[in-house]
């Protein structure tokens, strides 16, 4: 008879932990995923669901429009033979390619090729083959204002939008080269700051373009920002058109027969729950009845308690300036542990260089934060928003060079 209750208690516990998570499910507030994952399956605001929806309506019925995955140079070279009257659009976050893909991109369009690159960084590969340089633009002055309204991003042929998250937008420069030539700007200061170009090469050319948030599905379901992404892609005038799908692979990985499950995060979280919920029965059938055993409870671990704590007090105290210098410390000897370099030669003009190879972060990154630390090291009232903007590009450039 124990055993028997012992089951029916199992069973339904089971059952009334299934209907507390549904009923968490259903009443939690969801919040918007903001990750700027440039793919064409999310349908969160920086995804490219949308875009990749609606590309073949903006070329026309006359373009064909296909995906494709080249992870390697291999890849790549086997996937352009015979694709000369095609378009490659690439819009990534970053574009990395060594020199061999470079080489073997750049012979696709003197072949008549076309590609179409947006991404926030341009390898330096491909920027030194076409003569170019890429930059970011900050204002004169860290602590103006920046106001957005007063910066339209422009395509040369009119068309005009504005984008609220581009504080610090790509810009090319010195691109008085032959065969270069601005097809989109924003205004800065007065001045027309190119981050759109067109490089020809032979028989093709390439379209650059410094910005791949600008064809997220936030800003495309706004008309004005419609209009402007879709005036860029219409520059492809190849009838055949490749969009690179960087997850392709990754994605194609999952063949077993539970894929929809695992493909789905809510049926994924529901299979193994029932997995968890099945092992505890199990558990529960299958164990002797015996007497019970006392708990014990463990000290309480009071390290984030303690860290509040002391958080308070240095807020209460009125002087971000301390946090600031505290900050800028560990900061210093997180790359002195991780990297293995002398923060004492911070001041030397090859220091951001030697951070960015060892760190893995663009060397632009790397060269504000290290101007940033310089700034503030010895700086001792500082304000609360300084503070936290010192903050936030210290995290920032932690998660890039995956420092934990």
């Amino acid at each position: 008879m124990a055993m028997k209750s012992s089951g029916k208690l199992g069973v339904i516990l089971l059952v009334l932990t299934f209907l507390t998570i549904a009923l968490v499910d259903l009443t939690r507030d969801r919040q918007i995923d903001w990750t700027r994952t440039y793919d064409q399956r999310d349908k969160i605001p920086y995804g490219l669901f949308f875009t990749r929806t609606e590309l073949s309506k903006i070329l026309g019925n006359e373009a064909k429009v296909r995906d494709f995955t080249a992870m390697n140079y291999p890849d790549l070279k086997g996937f352009l033979r015979g694709k000369e009257r095609g378009s490659l659009v690439y819009i990534v976050d970053g574009m990395y390619d060594g020199k061999e893909a470079v080489a073997e991109l750049v012979a696709y369009v003197e072949r008549g090729g076309e590609v179409f690159i947006s991404a926030n960084s341009l390898s330096i590969a491909l920027l030194d083959t076409l003569g170019l340089d890429q930059e970011y633009y900050y204002p004169r002055d860290f602590n103006d204002a920046i106001d957005i309204k007063d910066r339209p991003f422009t395509l040369t042929d009119g068309t005009k939008a504005f984008y609220k998250d581009l504080d610090y937008p790509g810009l090319f420069y010195e691109i008085d080269s032959v065969g270069i030539s601005k097809i989109g700007y924003f205004q800065a200061e007065g001045r027309e700051v190119p981050n759109f170009v067109e490089v020809r090469r032979k028989k093709g050319r390439f379209l650059l373009h410094l910005e791949p948030l600008m064809f997220t599905n936030y800003y495309m379901l706004k008309e004005p920002n419609y209009n402007y992404a879709a005036t860029a892609l219409k520059l492809l005038k190849r009838p055949d058109v490749f969009w690179y799908d960087a997850r392709a692979k990754s994605n194609d990985a999952v063949q077993t027969p539970l894929r929809v499950l695992l493909q789905n995060e809510g049926l994924k979280q529901a299979w193994y729950i029932l997995l968890f919920g099945l092992l505890l029965f199990l558990l529960f059938r299958s164990k002797r009845e015996q007497m019970a055993i006392p708990v014990i409870e463990p000290e309480k671990n009071m390290s984030k308690e303690f860290a509040k704590t002391i958080a308070t007090l240095y807020y209460e105290s009125g002087n971000p300036g301390n946090l600031v210098q505290k900050k800028i410390e560990y900061f210093l000897y997180d790359i002195r542990i991780n990297f293995l370099l002398d923060t004492l030669t911070l001041d030397e003009p090859g220091f951001a260089k030697h951070l960015s190879t060892k760190s893995g972060v663009p060397l632009a990154d790397c060269e504000y934060i290290i101007a940033l630390v310089i700034k503030y090291r010895k700086v001792t009232a500082t304000t609360d928003d300084e503070l936290i903007e010192i903050n936030k590009q210290i995290e920032e450039f932690k998660n890039k060079a995956n420092i934990l």
